[in-house]
């Protein structure tokens, strides 16, 4: 620096005299310049020289400054360490956590602090197949990113508004970093075993395929998204910020008091009569967070080990962002074990959450048809009122975040037909309107309202750091809605339904040990391009489905092939058909006096209520059995109910056939003397669907280059992305011949993965590998002759 330049540093320092710092290394608050002195500036050539060596002082102390005040010391003794075993040295145990025994960051800048205490040899004791046993106290607390499986051996602990006491449970947990990762806080000393979850791999291979999936979890920072290695661990204890991914927005699940207050009021209430919450409030307002906090606090209530668990309904009536279900669907589920997993991670069915019926809007809004929204989430209500085996616990009602307008409408008429126990607002700021609307429907039926505030997004934490204070932060998502909303059903159309039994897809009773111990749903990594189809006959008496029916925009008959190719449906299945199809007008056109007409029609009407295939129609060229729907009638939800969503992946006009994609398993869909009926609507487009094998392909480029970096120089130009490129022109015959290549170049983890993905691709001939879905276009690729734009440089302005 020069002098000039350290002249006018001091100018704007202060206009006090510079002296000599002192060295005292138990003073923490040091000044470099002593600005409580009350002698006079005057800059002379010794001030100067002081100055610039106090500078150089300064440096030297912000590279190496004192720690922070640590975290309060565990009182260890004989009989709170963890056994010998293991312990002898330290290797295995900073091999799967290397910030272990390391001294806590301190500095300058900000440390948020999740964990209470830092894992050292004496509380943390690694065990076989990647097990964790930890040993904490009462009060501290513990932030995990990934997805894990949680025993309790001894003592208690809560979880997401759960507690949970000594058991032989594995407790299976999904804890991402696009939603507020659940804290575990000891409520009495506990030993906890942490199990690596077995559904972890196929639910991040995922990412392979969409990028939304990616760097939601405890990867690596210089991993390819979607790879995972056998022995990587599936979760990671975050202790400070420090030990979070790069730039990984961490945020914790936190219930405000408010929360709390009303959680143990409702808990309470429960011993007097069965409570019957309903949940309404703006978009983001905490209104799904909330009321799985109140459903795992009702489902394991106070946490003591004699109690019993009981079981919790949950009506699910948003179909934008659903907690059970793909969107667009409105369920009744019970539950019987705690919610540990965001939405995206149980889409569908599973031992956990049996759906006793579901409805389709077939749109992401109930304004598509706000009167079928009604009927349907009250046809849902009766079946809970009218099961013996479901009104007699408590019920949940999560609502939509349209709250003006008819939105309103619906949430007042919704209040007034079910008359729950308790009307739950998630927001304190208003709007007036929907406000006071709220409570004049509850004024009718003298219903208890309660303004709770909203879910803070995000908070800043204060400026001065304490080890041992939680981390202040909100429940905000790194993913908007629409990209939720994409995870769920690209979730959902990846489902395996293998390991679930036809028993518990009809949401049956299992034993309690076995429901709680599932660890939930697995997922299939191969690009839905790649899956056999399902071939359902449209032609014919044994058609696999009665037809195709339309809600809202009715498309012309000769344009109806097109309007639903590469589209998703809804599966209904017709329990009454006379039911069902009762609001239907009489198509049948007749040629006789009127008189005769009205009669006929009557005759013709009951006819088709007996048997809807007099309603049917075809379309002009494919031949496909459509329900003319002019007036854009719904089916009663009385006499249907939804099975699952389908995506229409062909059309062959040859066979007569549709090629369906659905992850529902045989047992549903080869029901004998059924009546199916493939709704459509306005539900979203599956361009993600449409990439999955372009990502794919980008995936494996990437994972190679990734790999042969690793590897040796020699090894990285020979063997390096050439060989296993995959080019979209290729005719995609040379995968076994190119084996022996990709096994040079290919880690062992990665080979492992190879043979399952090639069998899926053996399903296909080779015309359907060369022509990709989607191509990435690079200039003038693809276009004809002379459809180059041409640049125009003369000036027109000019004469």
């Amino acid at each position: 620096m020069s002098a000039f330049a350290a002249r006018q540093k001091l100018l704007g320092l202060s206009a006090a005299a510079a002296t000599t710092p002192t060295a005292d290394d138990n003073d923490d608050n040091d000044d470099i310049i002593d600005r409580n002195t009350s002698a006079k500036s005057f800059f002379t050539r010794d001030n100067f020289r002081k100055a610039l060596q106090a500078q150089k002082q300064e440096t030297e102390k912000d590279v190496d400054e004192k720690p922070a005040a640590r975290p309060r010391k565990r009182k260890q003794g004989p009989k709170d360490e963890l056994p010998a075993e293991g312990r002898d040295d330290g290797r295995q145990v900073k091999s799967q956590f290397p910030n272990l025994s390391e001294p806590i960051p301190t500095g300058r800048r900000r440390i948020i602090y999740y964990s209470s205490q830092r894992l050292s040899q004496t509380n943390i004791q690694p065990k076989a197949s990647g097990r964790v046993l930890l040993k904490l106290l009462e009060g501290e607390r513990l932030v995990i990113l990934g997805s894990y499986g949680i025993k309790v051996c001894e003592g208690e602990l809560t979880i997401a508004g759960a507690f949970l006491s000594k058991s032989d449970l594995v407790h299976w947990v999904h804890a991402p970093q696009c939603h507020a990762l659940p804290v575990i806080r000891i409520t009495s000393d506990a030993t906890i075993e942490l199990h690596p979850h077995p559904g972890a791999r196929s639910l991040r291979q995922l990412a392979s395929l969409n990028p939304a999936f990616g760097k939601l979890w405890n990867e690596v920072d210089d991993a390819v998204p979607g790879h995972i290695k056998k022995n990587t661990p599936t979760f990671q204890i975050i202790f400070t910020s420090d030990d979070a991914p790069k730039r990984a927005g961490i945020q914790e699940l936190v219930s405000p008091a408010e929360w709390n207050k009303q959680l143990s009021d409702v808990l309470e209430s429960k011993k007097k009569a069965t409570p019957v919450v309903f949940l309404s409030g703006p978009k983001s307002s905490g209104k799904s967070t909330f009321g799985r906090l109140m459903a795992n606090r009702l489902i394991t209530g106070s946490g003591l080990a004699r109690q019993p668990w009981a079981p919790v309904v949950v009506l699910d009536l948003d179909p934008g962002q659903p907690e059970f279900g793909p969107p667009s669907v409105i369920s009744l589920n019970k539950l019987t074990s705690p919610n540990l997993f965001p939405p995206f991670c149980h889409p569908a069915l599973d031992p956990t959450t049996a759906q006793r019926r579901a409805h389709t809007v077939a749109s992401v809004t109930p304004s598509l048809d706000p009167d079928h929204f009604v009927a349907c989430a009250l046809d849902l209500f009766h079946t809970y009122k009218t099961n013996p085996s479901l009104n007699k616990f408590p019920l949940i009602i999560n609502t939509p975040g349209w709250i003006l307008g008819t939105g309103l409408d619906i949430l007042s008429e919704l209040i007034r037909q079910t008359v729950p126990t308790e009307v739950v607002y998630m927001s304190q700021d208003g709007p007036e309107e929907t406000v006071d609307g709220l409570k004049a429907a509850c004024q009718d039926k003298n219903i208890p309202f309660v303004a709770l505030p909203s879910q803070q997004p995000q908070s800043q934490p204060s400026s001065s750091v304490d080890a041992t204070a939680p981390a202040t932060s909100g429940g905000g998502s790194s993913r908007t809605a629409l990209h939720l909303r994409t995870m769920q059903t690209m979730s959902y159309f990846h489902l395996l339904f293998s390991s679930l039994t036809a028993q518990q897809q009809g949401g049956l009773s299992q034993s309690q040990h076995n429901i709680q111990t599932h660890p939930g749903p697995t997922w299939s990594p191969t690009p839905l391009t790649h899956l056999p189809p399902w071939r359902v006959r449209y032609r014919g008496s044994r058609r696999g489905f009665l037809g195709i029916l339309c809600y809202d925009h009715q498309p012309a008959p000769d344009l109806l092939a097109e309007a639903i190719n590469g589209m998703i449906l809804a599966l209904v299945k017709i329990e009454d058909r006379a039911g069902a199809f009762m609001d239907f007008p009489d198509l049948l056109s007749f040629s006789s006096s009127a008189s005769t007409q009205q009669q006929q029609s009557m005759q013709q009407h009951q006819k088709s209520k007996q048997n809807p295939d007099l309603l049917i129609c075809k379309t002009p060229r494919e031949h496909l059995p459509h329900l003319p729907n002019p007036q854009g009638k719904t089916l009663s939800p009385s006499h249907s109910r939804a099975l699952g969503l389908v995506l229409v992946r062909g059309i062959d006009t040859v066979k007569g056939e549709l090629q369906l994609l659905t992850p529902l398993p045989v047992e549903v869909l080869s029901e004998k003397d059924q009546d199916l009926v493939l709704v459509a609507g306005r539900f979203d487009t599956p361009s993600w669907a449409y990439a999955e094998d372009l990502h794919r392909r980008q995936w494996e480029r990437n994972n190679v280059n990734v790999n042969a970096a690793k590897s040796s120089k020699m090894a990285a130009v020979s063997g390096g992305g050439a060989k296993m490129e995959i080019d979209d022109g290729d005719d995609g015959n040379g995968e076994e011949g190119d084996q022996s290549d990709e096994t040079e170049s290919v880690g062992a983890d990665e080979i492992e993965e190879r043979p399952e993905w090639q069998r899926v691709k053996a399903l296909h001939d080779s015309t359907s590998e060369a022509q990709p879905w989607v191509e990435m276009l690079h200039g003038s690729q693809g276009r004809a002759a002379g459809s180059k734009v041409w640049r125009v440089r003369r000036d027109l302005g000019r004469r």
